[in-house]
C-alpha cells in the first residue's frame, strides 16, 4: 500500500511540474524545444551541505542550459523511504535520487564495498576510489543490471554512535541495545555482531522513534543528527567513525540518454562541482555542529585503542562472512592503497 501511495504522490507531482506547477518560474517538458524539468529525491534536509549544493547545482544547471534542464529538489523524504524513490528512478516515476550507496546494495551486492568498517581513510579516499577503474566497472555493470546510472558521489560523513540512556565505552555496553540501523543486510547483521537489536527504521521516523522509546540508539553521521533534530532526542555520542556515508547521485538512463551532450556535460561538470564544494562544507559543518551540540548537553566521547580493536573485530567478522568472496581480500587491499 505504502508503494501504491508512493507512486501516486510522484504522478501527481510529475503532473503539477509538466503543467509549469505552482511556482511561476517552473519549466514544463516541451518536445518542441527539448526543455525538461527533472524531479531528484532524497531522504536529507534541506540544511545539510548534500541538499544545499545541489540546489545550487540546479541553479547553475538551468542558467547553463538557458533554462532547457531544471532539476526540481525534494528533499526531507518528501518522495519516500529510500528503497521508494530508488525503485522510481528504476521505474522512471522519479528521473534522479541521492541515495546511501548502502541503501543501493539489494540492487547490486559489490556496492557493499562503501559499507565495509575503517576501509576508508576519509571522504577523499573514498571518491579518489569513485574514480577509479575498479569503481566505473562497478557502475558499468550496475547500469546494465538496472537501467540506473551513477553520475557522482556525495559524502554525508563518517558515522558515529548515539545513544539516549548509556554511553557506549565498551563492545559491551552495545548489548542489548534497540538500534536503529538501515534496511540493508551488513548493518543488520553488523550491530546484531555487536549485542545490539538490530531495528530497521527508515530515517524519517529516527526522532519519534527514540522519542518513544522505539529504539534507544542510532548510528549516523554528525551532519544528519544535527540537521534532522535528532540530537535533541539523544545524550550521547561515541566517535567511532567505523563507516563512511557515502551516497551516489543516480539517474535512469533513459533521461540521461534523452539529453543532449552539452546538457549531459553541464549536469556531470556542475555535479563534480558540488560533490567537491560539500566535500569541503563536510569539514566545517561537522565542527560547527559538534560545538553546537556540546552546548546542547550531549557529551562525546573517543573510545579506547583496545574498545576500537574489538570493534572493528566483530565489524570485521560479519563482513567477511557476508562478502568473504564477493569482496576479496586482494581487493579490499588495493583500495585502501589507493591515495
Amino acid at each position: 500500500m505504502k508503494k501504491i501511495l508512493f507512486l501516486v504522490m510522484v504522478m501527481l507531482i510529475g503532473a503539477v511540474l509538466f503543467a509549469g506547477g505552482s511556482n511561476e518560474d517552473s519549466e514544463s517538458v516541451s518536445p518542441a524545444t527539448g526543455d525538461k524539468t527533472l524531479t531528484l529525491a532524497a531522504t536529507l534536509a534541506d540544511t545539510t551541505s548534500i541538499i544545499r549544493c545541489t540546489k545550487d547545482m540546479s541553479v547553475d544547471i538551468k542558467a547553463e542550459t538557458d533554462g532547457a534542464i531544471d532539476i526540481k529538489v525534494f528533499p526531507s523524504s518528501t518522495l519516500g523511504a529510500q528503497n521508494d524513490f530508488l525503485e522510481g528512478v528504476q521505474m522512471g516515476t522519479v528521473d534522479m535520487c541521492i541515495i546511501a550507496a548502502g541503501a543501493v546494495e539489494n540492487f547490486y551486492s559489490k556496492f557493499a564495498v562503501y559499507s565495509v568498517p575503517f576501509l576508508f581513510r576519509d571522504t577523499e579516499h573514498a571518491y579518489n576510489f569513485f574514480k577509479s577503474d575498479i569503481s566505473r566497472q562497478m557502475n558499468e555493470d550496475f547500469l546494465a543490471k538496472t537501467g540506473m546510472r551513477i553520475i557522482g558521489l556525495f559524502n554525508e560523513g563518517y558515522r558515529q554512535v548515539w545513544t539516549k540512556e548509556v554511553p557506549i565505552k565498551s563492545l559491551n555496553d552495545f548489548n542489548g541495545l534497540k538500534m536503529r540501523v538501515p534496511d540493508v543486510t551488513l548493518y543488520v547483521k553488523m550491530f546484531s555482531a555487536l549485542g545490539c537489536n538490530a531495528t530497521i527504521l527508515p530515517y524519517g521516523d529516527v526522532y519519534t522513534g527514540l522519542q518513544t522509546g522505539l529504539i534507544d540508539g542510532v548510528e549516523l553521521p554528525i551532519p544528519s543528527v544535527y540537521t534532522g533534530g535528532i540530537y535533541e532526542q539523544v545524550k550521547y555520542c561515541t566517535m567511532t567513525s567505523h563507516i563512511g556515508g557515502p551516497m551516489f547521485c543516480i539517474i535512469n538512463d533513459n533521461v540521461w540518454r534523452s539529453l543532449t551532450s552539452d546538457q549531459q556535460e553541464s549536469i556531470s561538470k556542475n555535479l563534480e562541482k558540488a560533490t567537491k564544494k560539500d566535500r569541503e562544507n563536510l569539514v566545517t559543518d561537522t565542527t560547527d555542529y559538534i560545538t553546537k551540540m556540546k552546548a546542547s548537553g550531549i557529551t562525546f566521547t573517543d573510545l579506547s585503542v583496545n574498545a576500537m580493536n574489538d570493534l572493528a573485530a566483530a565489524m570485521e567478522s560479519v563482513v567477511q562472512d557476508l562478502y568473504g568472496n564477493l569482496l576479496p581480500k586482494d581487493m579490499l587491499d588495493s583500495i585502501r592503497a589507493i591515495e
